[in-house]
């Protein structure tokens, strides 16, 4: 049951297209969040290294001044021989709020997660970030037409 439930909040999360825009986006820096006990400081790196050749290959800079913020966040929790995993992807821009006092703050401008429960926690992280990187990419792409 808790797997069907899984499975259908994730594909009604496939239909929708999101409410991000990333048009004019043309800087990042990378930041990685790793809250998981399997994946090491090599495979962070390694990861690291995709998601920069993966944006890079579309055009976008990275570290440059002033540049937004890139997330990529992994999350496990172990319940017996499984792991609930969650991995994420964000860009995080300074932003000027439409309130009576317009203020600046930082706010998600882009942000599209994934939820799985694996026995091979390391290759469906991968998995689970290389997709979410595509699909980051693909809007992008579509914006930037």
């Amino acid at each position: 049951m808790k797997k069907i439930i899984i499975l259908l909040a994730f594909c009604a999360s496939l239909l929708g297209s999101p409410p991000f825009t990333l048009d004019n986006l043309k800087n990042l820096r990378i930041y990685l969040i790793n809250n998981t006990d399997y994946i090491s400081k090599e495979q962070e790196r390694l990861i690291k290294t995709l998601a920069k050749e993966k944006l890079q290959s579309v055009g976008i800079e990275l570290d440059r001044v002033d540049a937004s913020t890139f997330m990529i966040k992994m999350e496990s929790i172990k319940i017996d021989k499984t792991y609930a995993i969650s991995v994420q992807v964000a860009v995080g821009e300074e932003v000027m709020t439409h309130r009576k006092d317009k203020i600046q703050t930082l706010a998600f401008t882009y942000f599209m997660s994934d939820f799985m429960d694996s026995e091979e926690p390391y290759t469906d992280t991968l998995e689970s970030v290389k997709f979410l990187l595509e699909a980051f990419v693909e809007l992008y792409l579509e914006d930037m037409e």
